[in-house]
């Protein structure tokens, strides 16, 4: 989140938070002074959003580190190796172009393969489209004993395909989703970014970029396509694929690790992650300050199951480890 932008040479108050940076912490972001007291003390702060949209969530997050910028945005540019989070039961970066290899860790579970067997429009566990669920019920022979493996190959096949597509024709190519009426992923994911003003307002080339890829171009990036397995606290193991770009943004003391969702497995129809390396003012050191918005396929807020209170709380704990880890790889192995 691109807060301070224009705060070098400013006073500093608390604990040396820019005077820019406090108030949009107090102002947009709604933190107290004891959350406040909080960030300057070192610890991880977050908080959900309000939404325009009742299926949407946001959650901000920031921490403080001791890590001068430079260094932590050399250790995010290393993908391959920040992208590996605990959280992430497997994942895989897809080459350019995307090729077998990059998918061969990727398999199909028991328990997918009974869900994916019962698949039909308006009635699908999985995130998939309706011409993708009849495929997949004629390429499949479901009373083979390598129906799993079969199954496997095919979605491996069919991500090389999707992510080849989606690099040639942009979000145009993101999957309309027919489990529950019929949503474009593509249009999913322009809502949220709508809805992310600091974006076009303090990095408008890189929201271009991201809404009008692969047709925008940008110079000084970063980038890749991945897809990760993720197991998130009390829901669904949950398989996405992401384009991730890593920006600095000229003239600024900052960069941003944008995160765009173009496939998901379960509950999401949308998804974007903005992370934040500001330097400190006066003191060694910066912020790492992180906005995700999610929209679901389907949040009922009330009654037994309380599936939005479920989620929310489980993006929040989540943001919460994050943040830490963040912390911790920025100190070094000895801390």
């Amino acid at each position: 989140m691109p807060v301070a932008l224009g705060a070098a040479g400013t006073t500093a108050i608390g604990a040396q938070q820019p005077v820019r940076l406090t108030q949009f912490l107090r102002q947009s972001i709604g933190l107290d002074a004891s959350q406040l007291a909080a960030v300057d003390q070192g610890e991880p702060v977050v908080k959900a959003l309000e939404t325009q949209n009742p299926r949407d969530v946001a959650v901000f997050g920031i921490i403080v580190t001791n890590a001068p910028r430079d260094a932590l945005v050399r250790r995010i540019k290393d993908l391959r190796t920040w992208l590996a989070t605990p959280t992430r039961v497997r994942f895989g970066i897809f080459g350019d172009p995307a090729a077998p290899a990059d998918v061969q860790s990727l398999v199909i579970d028991a328990k997918d393969a009974e869900d994916l067997r019962k698949c039909k429009p308006g009635d699908c566990t999985f995130k998939l489209a309706g011409t993708e669920m009849e495929r997949i019920r004629k390429e499949v022979d479901w009373s083979a004993k390598d129906m799993q493996a079969q199954l496997s190959g095919y979605a491996q096949r069919r991500l090389i395909e999707y992510v080849t597509d989606y690099r040639t024709r942009g979000d145009s190519a993101i999957a309309t989703y027919d489990d529950h009426g019929g949503v474009s992923g593509g249009a999913a994911f322009a809502a949220l970014l709508a809805e992310s003003p600091y974006v076009y307002q303090y990095a408008p080339t890189l929201a271009n970029y991201l809404r009008h890829y692969p047709h925008e171009k940008l110079d000084g990036v970063t980038e890749a396509i991945f897809w990760s397995e993720d197991q998130m606290p009390r829901l669904r193991r949950t398989l996405n694929v992401n384009h991730i770009v890593v920006y600095d943004p000229p003239g600024t003391k900052m960069t941003l690790a944008a995160t765009k969702q173009i496939y998901a497995k379960h509950y999401f129809e949308a998804a974007f992650d903005l992370m934040s390396v500001i330097d400190r003012e006066g003191t060694p050191g910066s912020y790492v300050i992180v906005l995700r918005r999610y929209r679901f396929d389907n949040l009922p807020s009330g009654g037994l199951l309380n599936i939005k209170g479920r989620v929310l709380n489980s993006l929040k704990e989540k943001m919460a480890v994050d943040l830490r880890r963040e912390k911790a790889q920025a100190a070094g192995p000895d801390h």
